[in-house]
């Protein structure tokens, strides 16, 4: 090799290791990205699995307590409880009433349940609401059809406002 062409490759080698190495860290780049896009992806579903669970849980609670009360037409008035148990520290503390080891009636038990739930719910999925819907009402203002919409706040897209939400139709 003569010293003309040693001198114009000089430095040619250092070049392209610059460039490969700029292509592999794109590259990483683009992988860490699918990673975490997977991650937020799993934490939606988890959330919606969630929520889909609790809507069931809270439908067999209704359903036992109907059938609890020997199925008679009586408005079970399933409503959000109010005041929401919230400790000094800001957290949602367990219900205080309790039927784990004492008789309940089907009206204590139903308030039970559904202080439970709410819990639960609360618990489990970020900023978690629920509403439960007698509809239709028939003419003496009982309903044996309930709608259970469960919202959430959606943690991977920060500008979206709407709430992610499942809703669950029940007929007795």
């Amino acid at each position: 090799m003569t010293n003309q062409t040693k001198k114009l490759s000089s430095g040619f080698t250092l070049l392209e290791i610059l460039i490969a190495l700029l292509i592999i860290s794109i590259g990483l780049l683009g992988v860490a990205s699918l990673q975490i896009r997977g991650q937020q992806f799993n934490q939606v579903s988890y959330f919606r699995t969630q929520a889909t669970l609790l809507a069931y849980d809270l439908m067999d609670r209704i359903r036992t307590n109907y059938y609890l009360m020997g199925k008679t037409r009586v408005n079970l008035a399933y409503q959000v409880p109010t005041p929401v148990n919230v400790g000094p520290s800001g957290v949602i503390e367990q219900p205080v009433s309790t039927c784990d080891n004492q008789p309940c009636s089907p009206q204590t038990l139903m308030n039970y349940d559904l202080d439970n739930w709410f819990y639960s719910l609360r618990d489990t999925l970020p900023e978690g609401q629920a509403q439960i819907v007698p509809d239709p009402l028939t003419s003496d203002g009982i309903s044996n059809h309930y709608r259970i919409i469960i919202s959430w706040k959606d943690i991977v897209d920060d500008n979206k406002d709407d709430p992610e939400s499942y809703t669950l139709e029940l007929q007795l």
